[in-house]
């Protein structure tokens, strides 16, 4: 059962998500083997810097990417087979009474400004809004990722507003 959105063909396997096809791109569940490749991906500075994450273990990556009460999808380039980023859905803790989840979302460094995160989202959206039903879906992007406020926007997605010292991330830096 395939759709088109944007350009993007979509497959769909009942009413839970195994697999997304985009036509550089499959966006799936993770599984054990994903650990190294994202333990490598996540503790690089180029990903901690925006991400308000800290460095993790292996151990530590593989509960997070296992966790299903907030689902991970890894991002998997279709010809190599080769992980390429993760996108992460949580519950969006800001609204209450709402069907509504929060994105967060990072790439290997060297795949970075070519699309593939904007190809994915778009899937990832679509497949949220339209087959489990979400009433919102947000992004919380911090003020100095220009990159990643060019997507959300790029995507859609409207400014509601800017917390200010929100996040005190990367080398203790406090992020807006």
């Amino acid at each position: 059962n395939a759709k088109q959105y944007s350009g993007i063909y979509i497959c769909f396997w009942a009413s839970s998500m195994n697999i997304l096809k985009t036509k550089r791109l499959s966006i799936r569940k993770p599984c054990d083997e994903d650990v190294d490749a994202i333990y490598e991906i996540q503790n690089t500075p180029y990903v901690l810097r925006y991400n308000g994450l800290k460095e993790m273990n292996k151990k530590q990556i593989h509960t997070m990417l296992m966790d299903k009460d907030e689902p991970v999808y890894m991002l998997e380039m279709v010809n190599s087979q080769k992980v390429i980023g993760a996108i992460f859905v949580e519950r969006d803790s800001l609204r209450y009474g709402a069907k509504a989840c929060s994105l967060s979302c990072y790439l290997e460094e060297a795949y970075a400004h070519q699309g593939y995160m904007k190809e994915a989202m778009t899937a990832l959206i679509h497949h949220i809004f339209y087959d489990d039903e979400m009433d919102v879906i947000s992004v919380r992007v911090l003020c100095e990722n220009t990159a990643s406020m060019h997507l959300v926007e790029a995507l859609g997605f409207q400014k509601e507003g800017v917390i200010r010292r929100c996040l005190k991330g990367y080398q203790g830096i406090v992020y807006d």
